[in-house]
């Protein structure tokens, strides 16, 4: 949940926003509320102009805070339309040196984001994987970023494809980003013998992303992103199955599946020991593959009593054998999907 002041005709407020829910608190009452909200966090990040807080509650409830520099500039006044904070500046080089459009520029920006509340970024040190990396200047934002904040982020982008590798090679090059290196490898034949912090996936397609979720608990990842892109597999398993009013129509199957595959993929990383939120990537205006999945390790024996029943039901109300289930050691029994 992010909260912001604003300036409303009737006085100033607090604008709350959690996912797709936006909520106006009026001033008087928002002391309150926020109370409230502190009682249940577990993680607080405050930006200001004169310097950032990011608190996280310890095991035995004690409130840790560590300061930092200003995220970036911002407006003195509160009024509800101002101008919108970056964690990259506009003219960083990396924009110039990736020649990506003004649309992507945003993208890049959102991507930082969404990735700033992971608790990795209070180290000073940061090993970050991206699997299926391609062209990779979501992951080189990664290494822009730390340098903002004096974080060393070192990034091991892997693709099968030689030719991107060596693309990627050349612009983190240019940029003299010698923190990135970027290996020719499948995702699922990667090793390291060095902790991985962070692994991140971005639109693999099809299994791939279930490939690099897996990679990442595998390799100890203590936070996995991933957006995925398409959801064939379970599109075609689904498809065979005796259609109904939501089944029948093409456009609607594949949303199914779509929702079926990720929300599969949310409970095997509960089951896994990592609390999962899952968000909005982009805007649906540019791509209806907007579905973002970040964890970090947080193990909980409750949540993954859950996350078993839930990935058991769904799976088995579907008749579905999910690659996930496949690649990670889930303590689930397994189903033989009814003939299709």
């Amino acid at each position: 949940m992010t909260a912001s002041p604003v300036e409303l005709r009737r006085g100033r407020a607090m604008k709350l926003v959690d996912g797709p829910r936006t909520e106006t608190v009026e001033e008087d009452a928002w002391p309150e509320r926020l109370d409230a909200l502190l009682a249940e966090a577990t993680h607080v990040h405050l930006l200001s102009p004169d310097g950032d807080l990011h608190a996280r509650r310890s095991k035995k409830g004690k409130w840790l805070v560590s300061r930092g520099r200003p995220s970036s500039a911002r407006q003195a006044t509160g009024e509800h339309d101002r101008r919108r904070r970056h964690p990259l500046p506009a003219d960083h080089p990396l924009f110039r040196a990736t020649r990506i459009s003004r649309d992507k520029e945003r993208q890049v920006q959102h991507y930082v984001e969404l990735l700033r509340p992971l608790r990795l970024w209070e180290r000073d040190r940061i090993r970050v994987v991206d699997a299926g990396c391609g062209k990779a200047y979501m992951s080189l934002a990664l290494v822009a970023y730390g340098r903002e904040l004096g974080t060393r982020v070192e990034l091991v982008g892997v693709d099968a494809n030689p030719s991107v590798i060596e693309t990627v090679r050349a612009i983190a090059a240019e940029l003299g980003y010698d923190e990135a290196r970027f290996e020719v490898s499948t995702i699922a034949a990667f090793e390291t013998d060095r902790p991985v912090d962070l692994l991140v996936s971005l639109h693999a397609c099809d299994t791939a992303t279930d490939e690099a979720i897996a990679a990442g608990v595998r390799l100890g990842a203590e936070a996995i992103v991933v957006a995925p892109c398409c959801h064939h597999e379970l599109a075609v398993q689904i498809a065979g199955r005796e259609k109904d009013a939501l089944l029948r129509h093409g456009l609607l199957l594949g949303r199914q599946a779509d929702l079926v595959t990720d929300a599969l993929r949310a409970a095997a990383l509960e089951l896994s020991g990592y609390r999962v939120d899952v968000m909005e990537f982009v805007s649906v205006e540019h791509t209806a593959k907007n579905v973002m999945l970040r964890a970090e390790r947080s193990p909980s024996t409750r949540r993954a009593a859950r996350a078993a029943a839930e990935f058991v039901e769904l799976r088995d109300r579907f008749g579905v054998s999910p690659a996930i289930e496949r690649l990670l050691p889930l303590p689930v029994t397994r189903v033989t999907p009814s003939p299709l």
